[in-house]
This record gives structure tokens, sequence and C-alpha cells, in this order.
């Protein structure tokens, strides 16, 4: 039986509520839930695009990474994703290159500094993307 559905990185981020619009006008996805503490202040939310989920965690010291990336995201359309995300406002952290690794990506950073890579597998596997 296979047991893998799906991975949710989980992000520290200082405000969900302005992570969760980057994420969403910004790079597409959608808010498919949010958790509000006793104060009612967004305390954590999960963003969906297709079978890509984040989760982002408050976390007021939040500070990305500019060295590492905090996920690698597989895309069907890596030109057609990088000419949406601009088109929405979002700066490119590293432009679009063809990698060794037989992958074209690029990478995005968000509010809190994170670092996110997207990419397209530019010779698909039956074992799925990246493989």
């Amino acid at each position: 039986m296979i047991q893998g559905q799906r991975a949710m990185p989980i992000l520290s981020v200082r405000d969900v509520e302005k992570s969760t619009d980057f994420f969403t006008q910004g790079l597409g996805f959608h808010l498919a839930g949010q958790w509000k503490d006793d104060d009612g202040s967004i305390s954590f939310a999960i963003v969906v695009m297709d079978h890509l989920t984040i989760g982002l965690s408050r976390d007021k010291d939040a500070v990305g990474s500019s060295k590492n990336w905090a996920a690698y995201f597989y895309v069907a359309d890596i030109d057609a994703f990088a000419a949406q995300i601009q088109g929405n406002g979002i700066l490119l952290h590293r432009d679009l290159v063809n990698q060794v690794y037989g992958c074209r990506d690029l990478e995005v950073a968000d509010i809190d500094g994170h670092i996110l890579c997207f990419g397209q597998d530019m010779s698909p596997s039956e074992k799925g993307p990246g493989l």
C-alpha cells in the first residue's frame, strides 16, 4: 500500500495574514484554511496550489535563510509560472536557469526571507518529477 500522499512544509512567518497575501496574491496559491488564537489573531494558515501545500505558522522572530532553500516545488510550466508571478509584482530572487540536474527553475524570497525554488523537470520519468 502506498502511504505517502502529500508533503506540507511549514514556514515560520512573522505575520500570517501578510504571508498569506504574498502566497495567494503573488504566487497564485489559495487559502485553504486558517486558525486563530483566543485573542482573534491568526496564528496558522494553509495555502494550496493544486498539489502544493504550505503551512504558515506565526513566529514573531521568524527569519528565513538567504542561503538555503526552504522548499523546492515542481510546476508543470515554469516559464508560464514565472510570467504569472512577475505579472503579480513578485521579484525573482534568482532568474530562470537550466540546471545541470535536469530542471529549469527560479527562486523567490518570501516576505520573511525564506528562499523558495520553483522548477520544472525537463526530463520527467515515470517515477515522478526530479527522480
